[in-house]
């Protein structure tokens, strides 16, 4: 009796243990054929191309970029050099190995015609170009071209190099006509100060030839008798990585390089007060703005007039813009800061965690720079 109980015990002990075993055991798959693929009807047996083996003389096969991206058109109103030229060499440099490549070139020009800009006909530029694209770019050697660019730091970079289109000039020297940030539209000319909705005194026309449709304003040059340069101002603090560009302040300044006084019609002035913020303007990314503290002009206003050698300066700071993209983490972006139809651009270092709040005290009107009890 004893030795049957012990026995129903242990089955009932160990059943559940039985039942996961049981549970665990799986039927040997059957055995299976080659795999047959039927034809389609109508269309024959299908071959199988075999996949060639990287060995010596067979290399895999490399998968191309496919066929160029197409191009965005350019804004040539935005470029601070426009000339037509030949294009005599083309020398190719190193490749960027990012995706999409980089591909780097200098370009050598002889310029026959200068369409915006300080360059004269017979002038010869080398200018660096670089793309970020699938394919590596196809320029026209040894064909007359047209070039938009900039000159940064004493070096020329071209920006759009196309053969010379005869039905595209007029409308290319259109846009040149008019001072940076401008644009023509079908016939309608826009300011940069469009958005701002403020009418220029009607009465002051200032000989202009191209007047905006929104604002009545006058599209005013700088002149050719005075520079335009722009300087980064340091910052208060300098860490290192992270604002190796400064806070976003730059020094604008505008001087008279010739012998005789000389007015500066895009740079005006209200009684002694100088408007620098109505009258500098700012690319990014494509786009135009006003500088950030712009109310626009509404009141009769003068344009300023420099002696000789005399220079007048202003601090701009395009990190109050709203609009641009700004970079995460820590990236690039440029400015081209502009008055009439002189330019300087600037590469700046953007560091999130320390710009945003810099870019939060400009959105709150707070300076950024903090003074001490004694001053």
């Amino acid at each position: 009796m004893k030795k049957q109980l012990s026995i129903l015990l242990a089955l009932v002990l160990f059943s559940p243990l039985m039942e996961l075993f049981a549970q665990q055991v799986r039927e040997a798959p059957p055995a299976r054929g080659p795999i047959k693929i039927q034809p389609v009807p109508g269309r024959g047996p299908i071959k199988i191309q075999p996949v060639p083996r990287p060995g010596p003389g067979n290399r895999l096969p490399i998968r191309p970029g496919g066929p160029a991206q197409p191009k965005a058109a350019i804004n040539w109103a935005q470029q601070q050099i426009v000339f037509i030229g030949d294009l005599d060499t083309v020398v190719a440099g190193p490749v960027g190995r990012s995706f999409p490549p980089m591909f780097t070139h200098k370009l050598n020009f002889t310029v026959k015609e200068v369409i915006r800009g300080n360059l004269k006909p017979g002038d010869k530029i080398e200018a660096s170009h670089v793309a970020r694209q699938r394919v590596a770019p196809v320029f026209p050697l040894k064909s007359s071209c047209i070039v938009g660019g900039e000159k940064s730091r004493g070096s020329y970079r071209a920006v759009a190099v196309e053969k010379v289109d005869p039905q595209k000039i007029a409308s290319i020297r259109m846009a040149c006509v008019l001072p940076l940030g401008w644009t023509a539209d079908g016939g309608k000319v826009l300011s940069p100060w469009s958005n701002l909705k403020v009418r220029w005194p009607g009465a002051q026309k200032e000989g202009a030839t191209h007047f905006c449709a929104t604002t009545g304003r006058p599209a005013l040059m700088a002149g050719a008798a005075v520079s335009f340069t722009v300087e980064k101002v340091p910052p208060q603090k300098e860490i290192k990585w992270t604002n190796p560009d400064g806070d976003g302040e730059y020094k604008v300044t505008v001087s008279n390089t010739s012998s005789k006084p000389v007015a500066v019609p895009a740079l005006r002035k209200l009684g002694k007060r100088i408007l620098w913020d109505d009258s500098l303007v700012i690319l990014c990314q494509g786009k135009t703005y006003s500088a950030p503290a712009a109310k626009g002009i509404m009141d009769p206003s003068t344009p300023v007039v420099l002696a000789p050698g005399q220079k007048v300066s202003s601090v701009i700071n395009p990190l109050a813009l709203e609009g641009p993209s700004w970079p995460r983490g820590g990236y690039r972006i440029s400015f081209q800061i502009c008055l009439g139809e002189k330019s300087s651009s600037q590469s700046f270092y953007y560091m999130a965690r320390h710009h945003d709040k810099i870019r939060d005290l400009l959105k709150a009107g707070k300076p950024i720079r903090q003074t001490s009890a004694g001053d």
